[in-house]
């Protein structure tokens, strides 16, 4: 299995579209690794994690190839992880020679946004099907089983994030979230998969308690437990991401601080294989 980074940054993006502090400022004149886009992930080549308002960039820039993808699973409503007003280019004329409906996996907010967020619904509803992703019961998706597990965010609405796992390899893939909830935690317990990729919130260095994200030390906490419950091992790759410049280290810094905890820190590109 692989999994690529497509976007790593909070919800402003990196630099922030507005924001004119020093981070930001520094992030514009270094460049490289430090510019990072609005949250999004692929799985393999075919199963795609949240629909970014960075996603065109995605594909112009960075190569992602929306051709060979028909199934998404949405986190959570933000406007940073489900952008509803891009399924409208599903529809013809804007895509032409795309035979397959596209298949969405979310909560009932995501739903409603979708419904509510397409200017032209009625037109390209045709063209997707949307399907209740519910904490805790799996779904086989292609050659994929996919368990919604709860995550600690949004008060309002069932934020999810994700378990995948394709024959013998395991992906955890965990924003935005603060320290996993007690559902969450009873399940992993329970079924005990083996974790061999678990990528963790890191959105801000201020976060103490955990709630609603995770800043490196609380990302650290949270990899002792699945350790301590014999969830992963020496073998798990493990990887931070979902940057803010509110944690205030560029990627340089960032790399260095992780790598004390044994995480890799996230860029806009990066793959890891497993």
């Amino acid at each position: 299995m692989k999994l690529t980074y497509y976007g790593t940054a909070a919800g402003e993006g990196w630099p922030g579209l507005f924001c004119n502090c020093d981070l930001c400022r520094e992030a514009r004149r270094l460049g490289g690794k430090n510019v990072r886009t609005r949250s999004q992930a692929l799985v393999n080549d075919d199963l795609l994690i949240d629909l970014s308002p960075d996603t065109n960039m995605h594909s112009l820039v960075y190569g992602l190839d929306l051709s060979k993808i028909n199934h998404m699973l949405v986190t959570h409503s933000h406007s940073d992880h489900m952008s509803p007003a891009e399924l409208e280019l599903l529809r013809e004329p804007f895509a032409l020679n795309r035979p397959e409906v596209f298949q969405i996996y979310g909560n009932r907010r995501v739903k409603e946004k979708i419904w509510s967020g397409v200017p032209d619904v009625s037109q390209v509803a045709s063209r997707f099907n949307f399907h209740d992703a519910r904490p805790f019961i799996p779904m086989e998706i292609k050659d994929y089983t996919v368990v919604p597990l709860l995550a600690l965010h949004d008060k309002r609405e069932e934020c999810l994030f994700y378990q995948i796992t394709q024959g013998d390899k395991t992906i955890l893939y965990a924003h935005d979230t603060g320290a996993f909830p007690e559902p969450t935690m009873d399940y992993l317990k329970e079924h005990g998969v083996h974790l061999d990729l678990v990528s963790l919130d890191c959105t801000t260095q201020s976060e103490k308690d955990g709630k609603n994200h995770m800043g490196l030390a609380d990302a650290a906490r949270q990899k002792e437990e699945l350790l301590e419950l014999n969830l992963a091992d020496t073998n798990t790759k493990w990887v931070v991401n979902h940057f803010s410049h509110n944690g205030h280290w560029l990627h340089e810094r960032m790399v260095g601080e992780a790598s004390k905890y044994g995480f890799l820190a996230s860029y806009d590109t990066m793959a890891v294989e497993i």
